[in-house]
C-alpha cells in the first residue's frame, strides 16, 4: 500500500493540526488508520494500579508515554450496551434509544434489539473509503435477539451494515455452567463462538483459545491484509477483559470471576490487592444516601470481601493479555509501515466497583462507575501529555469521523477531541455532563429505579467546583437525592443538602440536559457548556 494512494483516498485537511503546523491550509493530510481498543468494565483506579505495578508495559510506552491521556473521562450511561451505542453514534442514550441491556418486552427498550444499525460510525467511515472491522464483543443481546432492522434474519449469523470484516462474539451460550439457558457466549474466555463474516467458528478450552489472545491474532491478520488493500482502516477491538465470565459457576455476585491467560495466571505477588481500609470500601455509614440504600447495599461479609479480593487480582492478571494485544498490534503495524499513520485509542465502556460504597458492578453514578481511562496516540498527538477537560465517550464518534473526513448523517451530542490537544480548552467546551440510568428487567443491575445526574467539572462554578447531583426516580416519584462536593469529598461519603435557591437552578439545568438533543429542545453541547449560578453557597 502506497502513501500516495492513501493520500488520494483521505483528503482530510488539518487532521490533528498537521497542515496548520506547516503553514499550508490546502495541503491534503493522509487519512489515518483508526483503531479503538475498548476494554470491558475497566475502571480508572484498576487501570492505574496495573500501570503502577508494571503489568502494562506496552500500554505504558505506547499510549501513556507516547500519547495523550484525558484524566477527566466519563461515560454518560455506565452500562455496557448504552455506552457502546453512544460510542457508535456520538449521542446520549436518551437520543440513540438504547436505554439498558434488557430485551424483556415489558421493560424499556434496551440491548441490541433497540439499536438502529443503519447509520453509525462504521457506515460513515465505510462511505468515506475506510475498510472497517470489528473483532470481539458488540452489543448485549447480539446473536440472541433479532436485529431491529432485520427481524427475520438469523441473529447468530447477522452482519450489520457498515462492516467489511465482521468477527463478533454472539451473546449466547451457557450461563453459570448450565446448558440451554443461552446467554454467555461473549462472556466466556473459553468455549465461545465467533461470527466470522457470517460463518460461525467455535473455540474450545485449549490455552490457544483464550479469548483475548484469539482477538489479538485476528487483529494481526486484519492488519496484515492491509498489504493488499489501499484503503485506510477502522478497527474496533472489543475483548471481554476484565469483565467477569458468566460461564463460571458463582453462588453470589461477589464470586463472579474472570480467568487470566494461562501464562499470566498466578503472576501477582501475594501482597497485591485493593485497599480494604479505603474509606469508600464497604462504606460504614450510608445515612447520607437515599433511605433504600442500606437495604439494597448491605455491609459486606468476610466471604464477600475475600471473593472481591480474588476477583480483583484476577482482573489485574486478565489485563496483562490486553497489554500483549497492544504489543502484537503495534508490532504488526510497524512491520507493515502503518504505525506512524495510525491513531490508537484505549478506553472502556464503563467503570467498576470493587466494594466501594458496598457495591459490586457498575451503574451507580459514583466516580468508580462513570470514570474510564481514555488514552490516544497517533500522528500529531502530543506524547506524554495529560488533559483535564471534561470528555465523554460520545466524543469519540465525532473525533474519528472528523479525522476520516466522514460525513455523519445525524447531529451528534459529542464534540471533536482534537480541539483539546494543544492544551487549551476552547470557549464553550462542556462544563457539565449528564449521567443517566433507565431501569432494566428485574434480573438486571439497579432495576428498581431510574436516575438522572449532573456531574460538573473544575471550571463549571467559580465558588464550588466539581460536584455530582443524583436525582433518583421510581415511577415518576422522587426516590432520593444525592449531592457531593468532590473537591472536598472525593470519596463521595457525605451527601450534602438539597435546599436553597440554587436547587431550582440545578433542577432547571438537569431538565435541560436530560431532554437535550430532542426535537425542539436545547442542543446537548450548549446545555453542557451553559453556566448557571448553581451549587452556590446557599446550596449547602
Amino acid at each position: 500500500m502506497t502513501r500516495g494512494v492513501r493520500a488520494r483516498l483521505g483528503s482530510v485537511l488539518l487532521a490533528f493540526g498537521v497542515a496548520a503546523a506547516t503553514g499550508s491550509a490546502s495541503m491534503p493530510v493522509p487519512a489515518p488508520n483508526l483503531v479503538v481498543l475498548m476494554a470491558d468494565d475497566l475502571d480508572e483506579k484498576t487501570f492505574d494500579r496495573a500501570l503502577d505495578l508494571g503489568l502494562l508495559p506496552a500500554i505504558a510506552s505506547t499510549l501513556r508515554d507516547g500519547g495523550t491521556r484525558f484524566r477527566e473521562s466519563f461515560v454518560s450511561n455506565p452500562l455496557c450496551c448504552p455506552s457502546r451505542a453512544s460510542f457508535l453514534t456520538g449521542r446520549y442514550a436518551h437520543n440513540h434509544g438504547v436505554l439498558n441491556i434488557t430485551w424483556d418486552a415489558s421493560a424499556p427498550q434496551g440491548s441490541f434489539a433497540a439499536f438502529d444499525d443503519r447509520e453509525h460510525l462504521g457506515t460513515w467511515l465505510q462511505r468515506a473509503g475506510y475498510r472497517t472491522g470489528l473483532i470481539g464483543k458488540f452489543l448485549n443481546g447480539y446473536g440472541y435477539v433479532p436485529p431491529r432492522n432485520c427481524p427475520l434474519c438469523d441473529p447468530m449469523r447477522y452482519v450489520p451494515p457498515g462492516w467489511d470484516d465482521w468477527q463478533a462474539l454472539p451473546d449466547y451460550g451457557e450461563y453459570n455452567g448450565i446448558p440451554g439457558i443461552g446467554y454467555a457466549g461473549a462472556y466466556c474466555m473459553y468455549h465461545y463462538t465467533i461470527n466470522d463474516n457470517g460463518r460461525l467458528v467455535s473455540h474450545g478450552g485449549d490455552d490457544a483459545d483464550y479469548q483475548t489472545d484469539v482477538i489479538a491474532t485476528r487483529a494481526a491478520r486484519f492488519v496484515d491484509r492491509q498489504a493488499t488493500d489501499a484503503r485506510p482502516f477502522f478497527l474496533w477491538l472489543a475483548p471481554l477483559a476484565p469483565h467477569f465470565e458468566l460461564c463460571l459457576p458463582a453462588m453470589t455476585e461477589f464470586e463472579r470471576d474472570v480467568r487470566a491467560a494461562p501464562r499470566h495466571a498466578g503472576s501477582l505477588l501475594p501482597t497485591v490487592g485493593f485497599d480494604p481500609f479505603d474509606p469508600a470500601f464497604d462504606e460504614a455509614d450510608v445515612g447520607d444516601k437515599p433511605a433504600w440504600y442500606d437495604q439494597r447495599y448491605p455491609r459486606l461479609s468476610g466471604s464477600d470481601i475475600d471473593a472481591l479480593q480474588r476477583s480483583y487480582r484476577h482482573r489485574l492478571e486478565a489485563l496483562r493479555a490486553l497489554d500483549d494485544l497492544v504489543a502484537t498490534l503495534r508490532a504488526r503495524l510497524e512491520a507493515s509501515g502503518a504505525w506512524q499513520d495510525t491513531v490508537l485509542v484505549l478506553t472502556s465502556d464503563n467503570g467498576w466497583f470493587n466494594g466501594e460504597h458496598r457495591a459490586w458492578g457498575k451503574v451507580l453514578a459514583y466516580e468508580e462507575s462513570i470514570r474510564v481511562p481514555l488514552l490516544l496516540r497517533g500522528p500529531g498527538v502530543p506524547a506524554g501529555r495529560i488533559r483535564d477537560a471534561l470528555v465523554l465517550n460520545h466524543d469519540l464518534a465525532p473525533t474519528l469521523a472528523a479525522l476520516a473526513g466522514a460525513v455523519p448523517t445525524f447531529a451528534m451530542d459529542g464534540s471533536d477531541l482534537r480541539a483539546l490537544l494543544d492544551g487549551t480548552e476552547p470557549p464553550g467546551w462542556r462544563r457539565r455532563l449528564l449521567v443517566e440510568h433507565f431501569r432494566d428487567g428485574a434480573w438486571a443491575p439497579v432495576s428498581f429505579a431510574d436516575y438522572f445526574a449532573v456531574r460538573t467539572g473544575g471550571t463549571d462554578a467559580p465558588l464550588l467546583r466539581s460536584r455530582t447531583w443524583i436525582d433518583w426516580r421510581t415511577d415518576g416519584e422522587s426516590a432520593g437525592i444525592e449531592h457531593y462536593a468532590l473537591d472536598d469529598d472525593p470519596k463521595q461519603l457525605a451527601s450534602l443538602g438539597t435546599g436553597g435557591a440554587s436547587a431550582a437552578a440545578l433542577r432547571a439545568a438537569l431538565a435541560a440536559l436530560r431532554d437535550c438533543g430532542q426535537p425542539g429542545r436545547t442542543d446537548c453541547r450548549l446545555a453542557e457548556s451553559a453556566v448557571e449560578g448553581i451549587f452556590g453557597a446557599d446550596f449547602d
